[in-house]
């Protein structure tokens, strides 16, 4: 009976090693993964925000053109069969424009911060990554 535990010791000791062995190899494969499936999640985030960040340009630009707009001679709005437009009208239009491209060009600066912010995560992941790799 005492010789079948000290075998069983025995080779439990001679296991040991390959099983500290293994835990290693597979705790920085594990971290590895880890780092890859978090660098696509800020990628695709990076995306997200850098088409939100075109599409909010477009409409800023929009606003832009419609705030300073090119006068067209003989314009149907300058006809004389039409009305000259109400002043209180124009000047509420322009405010609201004028608004609309204040809040646009906050929202630039705000995807802009969140898409550096984003590149600062990229690049430390990135350097883990190869840190990672270098260690295997």
């Amino acid at each position: 009976m005492i010789r079948v535990m000290l075998r069983f010791l025995f080779l439990l000791l001679l296991l040991l090693p390959r099983l500290s062995w293994t835990a290693d190899t597979s705790a920085p494969e594990a971290e590895l993964q880890q780092v890859e499936a978090e660098l696509q999640r800020v990628q695709r985030e990076q995306q997200t925000v850098f088409q939100q960040f075109q599409m909010t340009q477009e409409l800023r630009r929009n606003e832009m053109d419609a705030a300073n707009p090119k006068v067209i001679q003989n314009s149907p709005v300058y006809a004389q069969d039409n009305p000259p437009p109400n002043y209180e009208d124009v000047v509420r239009e322009r405010q609201q424009r004028d608004e609309r491209i204040a809040y646009y060009t906050d929202e630039l600066n705000r995807l802009y911060a969140r898409y550096q912010d984003l590149e600062r995560q990229k690049a430390a992941l990135l350097e883990r990554e190869s840190q990672l790799r270098q260690g295997r």
